[in-house]
């Protein structure tokens, strides 16, 4: 019998909970995906009763990932993500050049075509020209659909392991040639004025597969220096079940809040 672990807590309330997602499991199941391990349940799980997503992570990205605990706390959570700062880290291709901050602007089409106004700002923390890739910290401060991923690519600098807005041949190379296996996109820091007055400020190691290959590249030191929350010991990883090997049905989770700050 397959015995679940916990996922990493890395703060909570009587009111909310941060847990570190792993790589490869959704926030939520879907219509796709009726019988995957999701963190939703996964979480509920663990808290022992129902818990609300209040945004959302990429399937193969990692990272903070906030919950409320109660219906009545999700709104207010969602306004604080709002006007809060989230810090991501983004493996990309090439040697960035820029020496400092870089403002993004460009807007996006929501689900309706409809362009809206989105803005990121970049930084690089790491770089190197052989092997040739980048480490961006990204501050998004809109929540459009794949900000992030969206942004860096219009910076000339897509996600290494992003297979909707990357290079498929880079992306190959670096699964061949190195342990990159996966989107390389972890959110790192989510700092939130609670409504209590109170501040949230959590941090998020990375997994051990990110840590490994960040320490084979040449500019390990300089995000170490730049980010020190990166240098601290590595989350493992967790099994995780493929959809089509767990065909039991799993009671229903809490009903998922639709929080504009998507990825």
């Amino acid at each position: 019998m397959f015995e679940q672990c916990p996922l990493p807590v890395l703060d909570e309330t009587d009111d909310w909970i941060v847990v570190a997602k792993p790589p490869r499991l959704i926030v939520h199941r879907n219509a796709h995906h009726r019988y995957a391990q999701a963190c939703l349940q996964w979480v509920r799980d663990q808290v022992g009763d129902h818990v609300y997503p209040i945004h959302r992570l990429d399937f193969q990205a990692s990272g903070c990932l906030l919950f409320a605990k109660k219906q009545e706390w999700a709104a207010p959570l969602q306004l604080a993500l709002t006007n809060g700062k989230k810090t991501y880290i983004a493996f990309v291709r090439g040697y960035f050049p820029h020496d400092e901050p870089i403002t993004i602007t460009t807007p996006m089409k929501n689900d309706k075509g409809i362009l809206k106004q989105a803005e990121s700002v970049v930084d690089c923390i790491g770089r190197s020209h052989e092997p040739r890739c980048s480490l961006l910290r990204v501050h998004p401060k809109t929540g459009r659909f794949h900000q992030v991923r969206r942004h860096v690519r219009d910076l000339y600098h897509p996600i290494i392991g992003d297979s909707d807005h990357g290079d498929s041949k880079i992306n190959r190379w670096w699964r061949e040639n190195s342990l990159a296996n996966r989107l390389g996109l972890h959110c790192l820091r989510m700092v939130l004025p609670l409504p209590d007055g109170d501040e949230l400020r959590v941090e998020s190691p990375l997994f051990e597969d990110q840590y490994a290959l960040f320490q084979t590249q040449p500019w390990w030191d300089d995000i170490i220096r730049a980010e020190p929350a990166i240098a601290r010991p590595p989350l493992a990883l967790p099994i995780i079940i493929p959809e089509d090997e767990d065909p039991d049905e799993a009671p229903n989770g809490s009903p998922s809040v639709d929080a504009q700050n998507k990825r």
